[in-house]
């Protein structure tokens, strides 16, 4: 996105309301650990109406100009999360914010604000681990998840092992996804705009 682009009308009021509901998720995340439904399915309306009227003023927005990028975009943000959820990596609101960023940045930058996500989640589980003192906890818990995976490929069975009776602190994965999408919109990567 470049600083012409925020200039107009509404590019900037996308790029507002982005930034309204990303604070509302980070904080509700923050506090709760929940990223609530009502919050996403209200940023992908907002995403889909700003973008359409947009497009029928023939003005610029966060999305490409086409009419589908709000649901390309969706769909990108969607997959990029979608694998780490399915690993127990991340929680289905991540995801489902995800997925909404993507609906008012487009394809492209949905997939940089996922790659800048990615590298933003490891600096704050960096951050979290040292700060509650979990960094040995942490490192038993990836142990045991890396076994339970060497065990299904080794058995070809879906075997479960014991659910995990202590586990390390919960991260705000919401907090990346934040900084994420503002270092995504701030230099999207060459290779996925």
């Amino acid at each position: 996105m470049s600083l012409s682009t925020l200039q107009q009308p509404m590019a900037l009021a996308s790029f507002a309301v982005l930034a309204v509901l990303l604070t509302a998720a980070v904080m509700s995340d923050v506090k709760s650990r929940r990223i609530p439904n009502r919050l996403v399915v209200h940023g992908l309306a907002l995403a889909a109406g700003i973008h359409l009227v947009s497009v029928f003023l023939g003005q610029a927005t966060l999305a490409p100009p086409a009419l589908w990028s709000p649901l390309a975009g969706m769909l990108a943000g969607l997959a990029f999360l979608l694998p780490l959820y399915l690993i127990r990596a991340c929680g289905a609101g991540d995801v489902k914010l995800m997925a909404m960023v993507g609906a008012f940045v487009g394809p492209g930058v949905a997939l940089s604000a996922g790659v800048y996500t990615l590298v933003a989640g490891g600096v704050l589980s960096l951050a979290v681990m040292a700060l509650h003192g979990v960094t040995a906890q942490t490192l038993a818990n990836v142990r045991f998840i890396l076994t339970e995976w060497r065990m299904r490929a080794h058995t070809g069975n879906d075997l479960r092992l014991a659910p995990l009776s202590t586990t390390a602190a919960r991260l705000p994965y919401g907090v990346a996804i934040a900084a994420g999408t503002l270092l995504a919109l701030l230099r999207p990567l060459a290779l996925l705009s």
